[in-house]
């Protein structure tokens, strides 16, 4: 494990006279000024406002690469948050290369260590802000530069790394790390540790300014819908409860995406619910009542969501318009269990 940590006072760059400054000079200015003038509005805002906390993580057992992130800054998600299936997971944070993100991911796809990537962005830039990384063998560092604001500080070790500025205090990033340390190899999905971790930093203080953007996104490599290698991608934009708001999302998700029959045919699903779509398949015509794949001696499903299902799944789907994928998530379910009451006369 290696940390790096540094302390002082938030910094206060904004006030009204600040504000009004600028007011009077937009409008006291020629009309081919204000585009400069913006510019430079927006620097100041990014470099002051980019008040950040997040950790990256790699799950070896399923080789997700994630992260969790929350900030005092609108959207932050897609600014500030990068994985690839099979590579590695990033957050860039406080003064960092934000432009950078995808081009660092290709590096490491080329074979460089997250240490190696910071000493080759070291050749183009004098200081590099605050980044998380952690790549898809479980290797991982952390950087926090003097660009970043105050309170700011960094912990990573194997298979994760944590950093954050403008935080209440150097328990924010411990929190983050001791949660993620405590659940590994507890099967929990990548995803919900993240997410965990990011509550427990916020629950001793988080981010000294409050809340606004959260993202928690997962990548998988050969998984994802039609191969996307995309994984888990829920973003809150603007809410003073976003991590709340994040949590709630997420369990919205596992419901549509999660509890779906069948839905990680991979890992052959079992149990009464995929008796009951067997049923319904066989109502409908898609299973055969005596197919032995299926069906056992007495009749009756043996509730394995095996290749024999997924094939009578993907035909009734096509069917009915949807996708090939052979899953089904609660709308679909929906769906099918009407057609077979219709067709057996139930209610």
């Amino acid at each position: 494990m290696s940390r790096t940590w540094r302390g002082g006072t938030p910094s206060m760059k904004r006030g009204c006279a600040l504000a009004l400054t600028i007011l009077a000079a937009a409008l006291s200015s020629p009309p081919q000024a204000h585009a400069q003038q913006a510019q430079e509005l927006d620097f100041v805002r990014e470099d002051d406002r980019m008040s950040s906390l997040s950790i990256v993580g790699y799950d070896p057992a399923t080789g997700d690469v994630g992260v969790c992130m929350a900030s005092k800054f609108f959207a932050v998600g897609p600014v500030a948050a990068f994985a690839r299936g099979g590579v590695a997971a990033m957050a860039i944070m406080g003064g960092g290369p934000f432009r950078e993100g995808e081009r660092l991911l290709d590096w490491m796809e080329e074979g460089l260590s997250p240490a190696e990537v910071l000493t080759r962005l070291r050749t183009e830039y004098d200081t590099l802000g605050q980044l998380n990384i952690v790549d898809a063998q479980g290797r991982s560092i952390s950087n926090t530069g003097p660009g970043s604001s105050l309170w700011k500080g960094s912990r990573w070790g194997k298979n994760y790394a944590t950093a954050g500025n403008i935080l209440a205090g150097t328990y924010v990033v411990d929190a983050f790390a001791d949660v993620f340390e405590e659940t590994e190899g507890s099967g929990l999905p990548l995803a919900e540790r993240l997410l965990r971790s990011c509550e427990a930093a916020h629950a001793v203080g988080g981010d000294a300014r409050g809340m606004q953007g959260a993202q928690l996104l997962v990548y998988r490599e050969g998984a994802g819908f039609r191969g996307t290698e995309l994984v888990v991608d829920l973003r809150v934009d603007d809410s003073s409860n976003s991590i709340a708001d994040l949590r709630a999302l997420w369990e919205e998700w596992q419901f549509h995406h999660g509890s779906g029959a069948g839905f990680q045919p991979m890992g052959q699903t079992a149990g009464n619910d995929v008796r009951q779509l067997q049923e319904y398949l066989a109502t409908l015509g898609y299973l055969e009542a005596g197919d032995a794949r299926v069906f056992g001696a007495d009749g009756e499903p043996g509730g394995i969501f095996n290749d024999a299902t997924a094939e009578a799944v993907i035909r009734w789907k096509v069917d009915n318009g949807w996708d090939e994928g052979p899953y089904l998530v609660q709308y679909m379910l929906r769906d099918i269990a009407e057609q077979a009451a219709n067709v057996g006369g139930g209610a």
